[in-house]
This record gives C-alpha cells, structure tokens and sequence, in this order.
C-alpha cells in the first residue's frame, strides 16, 4: 500500500546552549514539514521510519492520505520524496528535484540511499547511495563531480556564445 505522508518537523531552541547536565531546556519551535510517498506494508510500518524524537528535534506524521499515482502530489518547487519500506525492515528513499529552480541546464537530479532499517535512516548510516543529474541536452552524469564537468562545460559555452 503506498499513502501519502504529511509530516511536522520542529526544533527545540531550547537545547542550543545546553550542557546536558539537568533537564533540557523546553522551547520548541515548529520549523515546517514534509511530504513523503510511501510505500510500506504497514501504517505501523511508516510510523516507525518517519516518526522520532529527541531532545532537539523531532518529525511527526500529521496526516496520511491513500495515493494516488495519476494524482500530482507535489508542487513544481518541491522535492518530491519516495520512501519503501520492505518487509524485512529495509528502506530505499529517494529524492527527486521539482521541476522549478534548476540552474545552468539541469532538467533533473535525483539521490538515493538504502538504510538497514529505521534506526540506520535516523542516524544517517547508509548501506548505499547513487546521486544522477540528467541534463537539459541529453548528458547523465552518475556523480558530483561529473555533473561538475558538465556545469563548467556549459558555462564555457556560454562564455563563449557570449562574447
């Protein structure tokens, strides 16, 4: 079942200057949200890949929604989250830029990473990852410094065109 996934993510300022000795100062401040597509065997499932908590932030599920795939979910300016969850607990998430707001011939880009399971994911400890830009004239590039190459390339060619 996929479901489409509207979180709150807040941070508590209060914990900027604490020295971990006696209780964390309280002050929590909503900073915004996510929205992801997930695919899951379970709500139970998505809870516990999405939802956490610690003394200086946390995300929370707000409200899910059954997904639709001929729907649009996201704005053109969002990043558009997919997030699978197996069965035996391991997740793929990738992130995919919108369709606004890309600069110097990128039509796309997307990363990828692969967790062990829900812990792994919050403590950024990936077992894989692939990052790919896809460009305005075809190019692919399958890292950061390739997509580098291509940037300078076509700012050369700009330069050039230019003048």
């Amino acid at each position: 079942m996929a479901k489409i996934v509207h979180t709150q993510y807040r941070e508590n300022s209060g914990s900027h200057n604490w020295d971990e000795t006696g209780g964390c100062p309280q002050y929590w401040k909503n900073k915004g949200g996510s929205t992801y597509v997930v695919s899951a065997p379970s709500d139970e499932a998505i809870a516990s890949v999405i939802n956490y908590s610690s003394d200086y932030s946390e995300e929370y599920i707000m409200h899910t929604e059954e997904y639709d795939p001929r729907n649009e979910v996201f704005e053109p300016w969002q990043e558009r989250t997919h997030i699978t969850i197996k069965e035996n607990g391991t997740i793929l998430e990738s992130r995919t830029s919108g369709t606004e707001d890309l600069r110097r011939g990128l039509a796309s880009y997307s990363h990828t990473w692969g967790y062990e399971n829900a812990e792994a994911r919050r403590k950024g400890e990936t077992l894989t990852y692939r990052v790919q830009y896809v460009f305005n004239n075809g190019q692919i590039a399958n890292s950061e410094e390739e997509a580098r190459a291509i940037f300078d390339e076509i700012a050369e060619r700009a330069e050039v065109f230019n003048h």
